[in-house]
């Protein structure tokens, strides 16, 4: 019974302490917050640890030195992880962070430009980019008090321009809170995507093989992602106008 509650490479405290270089009061701090799990007590005194404690503060410790991210934003990050996400799958994400899309980035001329470039640009108000920035859906830096946005934030706005020239207007009410459900939509499919892609390769292919997977393979996905939405609405007009056929000859 013992051997399936306790895992093999259980350790004490000071084990722990030891092997994370981490003293014994920060661990136990770090259990409160809920940033590791919590030890196998079998008495008041009494508790057990694991590889996944060694693990976790070592991830707490990278994300720490590595990336300067405060316990706050550790703790969201873990939190996360609790939905699905295991500490080396967290770990592996942590190590993707400035390695995709960079060499598609170096490659192209960064037209990085202001607001007022941008509005001039694509005849958007300042509104609606303060709108979209707040949604998450425009990413400005910052700088000398300056915001600059680079080509995916002109490109998005871009896009905005086109709708409106293809009618869909201030005046029928068309405005940027209307991306909200795809922002929300997006950001659950890409949560899903990581999930899924992790579970395929982690420990069977190296970061620079998932780096190039994932490049490559997005514009593809959002291709088929494409199609799939152009039949889903397809589907859905049909679908209204099946009902309103077999209304209508009812009425007859």
């Amino acid at each position: 019974m013992k051997d399936k509650l306790f895992p093999a490479d259980r350790m004490r405290m000071k084990e722990l302490a030891g092997a994370t270089g981490v003293p014994k009061g920060t661990i136990q701090y770090y259990i409160k917050e809920g940033l590791i799990p919590k030890p196998i007590k079998t008495q008041t005194n009494m508790a057990y640890y694991s590889t996944e404690h060694v693990n976790a503060i070592r991830l707490i410790k990278e994300l720490q030195s590595k990336r300067y991210l405060p316990l706050s934003v550790i703790k969201k990050i873990v939190l996360q992880g609790k939905d699905g996400l295991s500490v080396d799958e967290i770990q592996t994400i942590a190590k993707l962070d400035g390695k995709l899309f960079k060499n598609l980035a170096e490659s192209l001329t960064i037209r990085k430009i202001t607001a007022k470039q941008l509005i001039h640009r694509t005849g958007a108000d300042s509104k609606e980019i303060k709108e979209l920035e707040a949604m998450g859906i425009l990413h400005p830096q910052k700088k000398a008090n300056q915001k600059y946005y680079d080509e995916d934030d002109i490109r998005i706005m871009e896009c905005w321009k086109k709708l409106r020239e293809l009618g869909f207007s201030k005046e029928l009410g068309f405005a940027p809170e209307d991306f909200g459900p795809y922002r929300e939509l997006m950001g659950r499919l890409v949560e899903e995507e990581t999930k899924i892609m992790l579970k395929r390769t982690l420990g069977k292919i190296t970061i620079d093989e998932m780096v190039h997977m994932v490049e490559e393979g997005t514009p593809v996905l959002n291709t088929i992602i494409g199609l799939i939405r152009k039949r889903l609405i397809l589907e859905t007009v049909r679908t209204y106008a099946a009902a309103f056929s077999e209304t209508a000859t009812h009425e007859k």
